[in-house]
């Protein structure tokens, strides 16, 4: 059973002395001085944080663009007297500056990764202290995403808040808000890897380092302490380790942790940063796909945004677990973080069950040339907040960014610059892309890997021609290997009539054919072992503001799970079937309960050897699984009028059930 060490706090702050910051007041739109100390907003709306103001995108067409503030009460212990005090904020959409009491800490553009300010000159020890963010969820072009054409731009403080304290001497918690701490595997093989840990410490009088690593059960297999001469700047101290016999992180095989506990110790005072790191490596082959710790490893998974129905993206920790579960449940090997840094909780799950992650910055779509400082930015907020997370296996540098006119555009050059960075901060993991142009296109062949995300069937073409372009673009370009970023097709469960079929713009997304495309496509890629990635898009439903595709308005109906994840389509248990470990048996086209023709075909997603079909009680007939994609099915079975009902067995213990209606 996994155990997981965070509920809404980083465990960099939880082993300090720390304060969630949960209960805040809140106004859309602007209010005047609300900064202020004295403001008063005892008519402003009481929430609780994660919080977003930007629900009407999922419900009405069009949705508020701008301004709103929250305001907040602390009391600061007395037990922070004489520390460094922090605030930390796991994620603002999209903009944001915070004051203390009336003043200005700082402003912070991007609405997916952490920043942190220290506090300790701005509030009253003892005494209520009232904390002020005034954010913008307003498209920026200096910021990335500058468009919400592909996904929304929510607003609001939806990612947990703390304030913290630590001794004066420290780990550096305000370098881009991470931990401080940054652990790589330098020469990794079976009976030695050489790791050098280094940490970013601030100390003003001469402290010590302690930096113990342990193994999975806890049992320590290397300590090493240190004297540190006091410094009035930040230092980074590096710690060479070496660990004999490592066991690797391996993907859902073995998601082996380790953990490096690190101590600033000055007098009887202790400042504790703990982080969990995996030892692994990675590579990819153009013709035999995907390679962890030198052994093939098939990276099938999903694509997933961060927000439901329910709550848009200020999600608690029961929904990322219920996230988690899913791609857990499916099967999948691997998950795209799309389209920018997700919660923290995420990242810690994947870690924990073994799901490889290609994690990304918004760099989406559209560029206005002037975005630069912020994405590079950004990519330093990504790379160092998750550093040492062993799920993380690339760096994702754009999505479907085109460059029509020439290799001189500016965002060809600075996906040149964001791939300089990215190998400068982080030289343990590859660059990756995702486009939708061409093998060669004047934004392709920058980072280490590409992948394409290619809708054959839904926007051009149809779904079989996925193997043609994969295998004609493999026999062109032999050397350059081939990953499938996205690739699916809309499916509404309340629409059953294919006959009614009107893609990609349509109001008819019969969920059939998004159950047929992924059959097909599917075979084409399990069939082609160069493929060295494949993602679904998407595992959930989301919500796209300006849309009004496929009967159900504001929403993308590309996932295998409902918005408000309360069914998971026939798709979902093809790939169940197709990916999963755990006994599979389901009959589908369930939600097609209204027949015309009193003979019809019916169709199983399984895993087992044998399953046995009855109708209305009576056995109609038993068939061997002998598909390649995990399909059995009984043509010509005939109904009667009314009711009936439709059973499947493998075995005593695994039944699927449901009833069809014969008009």
């Amino acid at each position: 059973m996994s155990t997981f060490f965070i509920h809404g706090q980083p465990k960099f702050v939880k082993s300090r002395n720390y304060i969630n910051l949960t209960d805040w007041t809140f106004s859309k739109g602007n209010s005047y001085n609300a900064q202020s100390k004295d403001f008063e907003s005892t008519d402003w709306e009481n929430i609780t944080v994660p919080h977003t103001y930007s629900m009407d995108a999922i419900n009405e067409n069009g949705y508020y663009r701008g301004v709103a503030w929250y305001r907040s009460e602390v009391i600061v212990p007395e037990s922070m007297t004489d520390k460094k005090i922090f605030i930390r904020f796991e994620a603002v959409g999209h903009s944001s500056e915070v004051y203390i009491n009336g003043k200005r800490l700082g402003n912070h553009s991007g609405g997916y990764s952490a920043f942190c300010y220290s506090i300790e000159d701005f509030v009253d020890i003892g005494k209520t202290n009232i904390i002020a963010v005034k954010v913008t969820n307003e498209p920026d072009y200096k910021t990335i995403p500058i468009t919400d054409k592909l996904f929304n731009i929510y607003g609001g403080i939806y990612r947990p808040v703390q304030i913290f304290a630590t001794p004066k001497n420290r780990i550096n918690p305000e370098f881009y808000a991470s931990p401080g701490v940054f652990i790589e595997s330098t020469v990794v093989n079976e009976e030695q890897t050489d790791l050098e840990v280094r940490i970013h410490v601030n100390v003003m009088n001469a402290s010590q380092l302690k930096c113990i690593i342990k193994d999975a059960n806890g049992e320590v297999q290397a300590e090493k302490l240190l004297d540190i001469e006091p410094s009035e700047d930040s230092q980074i101290i590096k710690v060479p380790f070496q660990i004999k016999n490592a066991i690797f992180w391996h993907g859902k095989k073995n998601p082996y942790l380790y953990t490096a506990d690190i101590q600033v110790i000055h007098g009887n005072e202790i400042d504790l940063v703990s982080q969990r790191f995996g030892i692994k490596t990675t590579r990819v082959d153009p013709e035999k796909g995907f390679f962890l710790n030198n052994e093939p490893y098939n990276l099938h998974g999903v694509a997933m945004h961060q927000e439901w129905k329910q709550y848009g993206p200020a999600l608690n920790e029961e929904a990322h677990l219920k996230d988690m579960s899913l791609i857990e449940e499916i099967g999948a090997t691997t998950v795209r973080l799309s389209h920018y840094q997700h919660s923290e909780t995420t990242y810690n799950l994947a870690d924990e069950k073994g799901i490889l992650a290609w994690s990304e910055i918004p760099f989406v779509h559209d560029y206005s040339g002037r975005e630069s400082g912020n994405a590079k930015q950004q990519l330093k907020e990504l790379i160092y907040q998750n550093y040492n997370h062993p799920c993380i296996y690339v760096w994702g540098l754009w999505n479907e960014v085109r460059a029509y006119e020439s290799p001189d555009e500016p965002c060809v050059q600075l996906t040149k610059e964001l791939n300089e960075l990215a190998h400068k901060l982080d030289n343990s993991r590859p660059t990756v892309s995702a486009s939708d142009r061409g093998i060669k296109s004047n934004m392709n062949g920058i980072t280490d890997l590409q992948a394409w995300n290619k809708y054959f069937g839904w926007y051009y073409g149809v779904y079989k021609d996925l193997g043609k372009w994969l295998d004609e673009s493999h026999k062109a370009y032999p050397d350059i290997p081939l990953g499938i970023s996205e690739y699916g097709a809309g499916g509404n469960i309340y629409q059953q009539d294919l006959s009614k079929l009107d893609k990609p713009f349509g109001l008819h997304f019969p969920e059939q054919d998004q159950t047929y495309c992924h059959e097909v496509s599917w075979k084409v890629i399990k069939d082609r072992p160069f493929v060295w990635s494949s993602y679904v898009w998407n595992l959930f439903d989301f919500s796209v503001g300006d849309w009004n595709r496929g009967g159900i308005p504001f929403t993308n109906h590309k996932g295998l799970v409902t918005f408000d994840r309360s069914t998971k389509k026939d798709a979902f248990y093809f790939y169940k079937a197709n990916w999963s470990e755990e006994p599979v048996l389901y009959i589908a086209e369930r939600r097609n309960n209204n027949r015309n023709a009193g003979v019809v075909n019916v169709k199983i997603y399984t895993n087992q050897k044998n399953v046995t079909l009855y109708v209305n009680d009576k056995k109609v007939g038993k068939k061997k699984l002998e598909s390649d994609i995990n399909i059995i099915s009984f043509e010509n079975v005939t109904l009667k009028k009314g009711k009936n009902t439709i059973k499947v067995s493998s075995n005593k213990s695994l039944h699927d059930q449901i009833e069809w209606t014969l008009n």
